[in-house]
């Protein structure tokens, strides 16, 4: 049975409105913070039957507490992140720098969401002029004193993008979902790229077979970190009333097949908050990966979505 709270919560979540087309949305599931336990509460997720997008209702205030604890900006006893001791992560980057050239060889890059900076650090060797927007400040100091790259702390991107010069790329790595304005931030980046210029993103998918299957225990929900997760067509869509045409989109790249097998592994286990997965647990979830690779490979039904946009010329 339902508490009055859980009542009310769905209540809510039958009024709220798309953050992406401004639809009404209806309520799908409530989830809690499995993957961190920061706490107790039970948060509710609509989805919007226009775009298909899946969002938090009435996402909390004090969102910065939810992220409290680690995990998101991890840097080792030297001051260095720990990404630079990670051979997979910086693959990761690098990966990344190839989608992004695969369209744009070089040129004016602002990231959004650096974080302790791979991304931007690889954008950087690979010959682009790298500027970010991050609000921790622990990122932005880091990356503008030992990187020698321009960091902006600040918690509105949109404010930001139109004090900087036009960009030829702006990239963005599973942060669109942490934004509580994502189509203003998609408007703004569309408005601020130069012609031909490229908006490269990778996003959690609500259409994988992992969510469909996982519901709440899906460690892509991120309740209530993440506020949205928009389906791949409804990017392509929005950004295309921008003037933004997709030149790329798949489930497939090495960063979302990491997503699928992440998604099996935490799904296995009882409490994903204690810390990374047994190799016991990580075993299963690749075999588990590998006995459904037809159908999670095929249909965009991965558990991320990488996108390439790009400005009309």
């Amino acid at each position: 049975m339902l508490s009055l709270r859980g009542i009310g919560s769905a209540q809510t979540a039958q009024r709220a409105r798309c953050p992406l087309c401004g639809d009404v949305g209806r309520h799908l599931l409530s989830a809690t913070d499995r993957n961190r336990e920061t706490t107790a509460e039970s948060f509710a997720y609509s989805n919007c039957a226009t775009c298909g997008t899946v969002f938090l209702a009435e996402p909390p205030k004090d969102l910065a507490r939810y992220y409290e604890g680690g995990g998101y900006y991890e840097f080792d006893s030297d001051g260095e992140p720990f990404w630079k001791h990670s051979g997979q992560r910086i693959r990761a980057a690098r990966y990344r720098i190839e989608i992004l050239r695969r369209h744009l060889p070089a040129g004016q890059l602002i990231e959004i969401g650096a974080g302790t900076g791979a991304f931007a650090c690889a954008a950087r060797d690979a010959g682009f002029d790298v500027s970010v927007i991050e609000m921790s400040e622990r990122c932005c100091r880091y990356l503008s004193d030992r990187e020698g790259i321009r960091a902006i702390c600040s918690e509105s991107p949109v404010r930001t993008l139109a004090e900087l010069p036009r960009p030829d790329a702006v990239a963005m790595w599973h942060v669109l979902e942490h934004l509580p304005e994502p189509a203003q931030t998609l408007e703004a980046i569309a408005g601020r790229l130069a012609p031909g210029g490229v908006l490269a993103l990778g996003v959690p998918n609500p259409c994988s077979l992992q969510f469909r299957l996982l519901g709440r225990r899906w460690a892509h929900l991120d309740a209530p970190r993440h506020l949205s997760l928009i389906p791949a067509p409804a990017l392509r869509s929005r950004a295309q009333t921008l003037g933004l045409d997709c030149v790329e989109s798949t489930t497939n790249d090495p960063g979302g097949l990491e997503c699928n097998q992440l998604g099996w592994a935490s799904a296995l286990r009882r409490r994903p908050a204690d810390g990374p997965p047994s190799a016991a647990v990580s075993s299963v979830a690749f075999a588990i990966s590998a006995m459904v690779a037809p159908l999670e490979r095929t249909g965009h039904r991965g558990s991320a979505s990488t996108l390439v946009l790009r400005r009309e010329r």
